[in-house]
């Protein structure tokens, strides 16, 4: 297969087009034991989480928390050209879901799947690495409608204490990466690491070791300040402690990236912040 490299941008620092928006937002699930003096007050989150979507609307967006009655507020606020893929970690709307929602203006499916990153990742809510819960990876294989090109977006969410299941979670999602890189196709790949950037085991494997490229790290601008991606409601502050991340193939050229922390109507969304590139990808992959 061949491919064009990634054109970039103009000395002016205008974008060219093709640029891909990404965005990976852990929008947290709803508790039942909430009050509205709660932060994480589903009722009062879900229009803070619809005016986010409506202001940004990524062409992929890779979330994390999701069950199948928190969508409505994704859904209106992307509107109707967007798609979403993935299932419970249990099973159809059972369980934690953490699909993946695509732009049809942009990208047309070609196929998807979806694994469970445990030593039997075809059995649906297994989970062999000492995790309390089943966890999971979706992954789609898109084309690009403006540019031809074919592409792989992977979404996922590590656990959240065990380093193990962290690391073979890695090494799994890298196996899996690894088989679409054969195939000549760009890769991004998004999730809730639950492991800090540059200083983690998971990192080590993905990046260090497989070799993407951390988005945050190769932006040519960054548009926000390096704001810890974990705030839980607090107030937004610069740390190294930066958990969510946009990983993506060595083929790829990263426009620019930002750490959200928008709060619509005084109201955080989650308590994590959104990350976002936006991406060139070779032309002519697939």
């Amino acid at each position: 297969m061949t491919s064009t490299a990634p054109s970039v941008p103009d000395t002016d620092g205008t974008p060219p087009g093709g640029a891909l928006h990404v965005m990976s937002f852990n929008a947290l699930f709803q508790t039942d034991r909430s009050t509205p003096e709660d932060p994480g007050h589903w009722p009062h989150r879900a229009p803070a989480i619809e005016a986010l979507m409506a202001a940004e609307q990524p062409h992929l967006l890779g979330l994390q928390e999701m069950q199948g009655w928190t969508f409505g507020p994704i859904e209106a606020g992307l509107g109707p050209h967007h798609r979403s893929l993935g299932v419970g970690t249990a099973g159809g709307n059972e369980g934690l879901i953490n699909p993946i929602f695509y732009d049809t203006r942009r990208l047309e499916l070609l196929t998807w799947n979806q694994f469970w990153l445990s030593d039997r990742p075809r059995e649906v809510g297994s989970r062999t690495w000492g995790n309390a819960g089943p966890r999971a990876a979706v992954w789609a294989r898109f084309r690009d409608l403006e540019t031809g090109g074919e592409l792989v977006h992977l979404n996922t969410h590590l656990d959240h204490v065990i380093t193990q299941a962290q690391v073979k979670g890695a090494q799994l999602v890298a196996d899996h990466l690894r088989q679409f890189h054969l195939f000549g196709l760009p890769t991004i790949t998004t999730g809730d690491f639950n492991a800090v950037a540059e200083d983690s085991p998971a990192y080590t494997v993905l990046v260090d070791d497989f070799g993407l490229q951390d988005s945050w790290r190769t932006a040519q601008q960054r548009l926000s300040p390096a704001w810890s991606t974990f705030p839980h409601f607090g107030e937004a502050e610069e740390s190294d402690f930066r958990i969510d991340w946009i990983l993506l193939s060595q083929d790829a050229h990263v426009l620019d990236a930002t750490i959200n922390a928008a709060r619509p109507g005084g109201i955080w969304p989650s308590d994590h912040l959104p990350v976002q590139a936006r991406v060139l990808l070779p032309a002519g992959a697939g």
